[in-house]
């Protein structure tokens, strides 16, 4: 719906509409604080990011395993509901699956963005992490390197 600028009650049998079936994968270059969203290697959209400090937001390749709205954050072993002014991670979070505490989402901190400032997590701005999140499924492929 969003890539057709459509409401849902404006979805009618027959009408044409874009469908993207091409997959996606992301590559988080840290050096840069960008987070490219690709589709068959093509550039599809690009995000400032924030990344760890001292460089401590793993490199590899992961998969997306879970997405959740207004997530829960468990900061040394206290629960900080969504919403709590103390919960940094913002409306989203994407986790990686072989890297569980990691995970790609929002912030309560703007002004990180394009800084490494996290603990290791892609840190991104509310509105695009929200984007993001409608757009690529569970499994998606993100690749992370220095």
């Amino acid at each position: 719906m969003k890539s057709n600028k459509l409401a849902p009650e404006s979805l009618t049998p027959g009408r044409k509409i874009k469908v993207w079936n091409a997959p996606f994968n992301i590559l988080v270059d840290k050096s840069q604080n960008i987070l490219y969203l690709k589709s068959d290697e093509e550039i599809f959209k690009t995000y400032n990011v924030a990344t760890g400090k001292d460089n401590c937001t793993p490199v590899g390749t992961f998969k997306i395993a879970n997405k959740i709205v207004n997530p829960t954050w468990f900061k040394k072993g206290k629960v900080i509901p969504a919403g709590d002014p103390e919960n940094i991670l913002g409306t989203r979070w994407m986790g990686f699956d072989t890297a569980p505490s990691y995970g790609i989402h929002g912030t309560t901190e703007p002004q990180s963005i394009g800084k490494q400032a996290t603990s290791g997590c892609v840190r991104m701005l509310n509105q695009e992490v929200e984007e993001l999140y409608s757009i690529i499924p569970v499994g998606t492929e993100v690749n992370i390197v220095d």
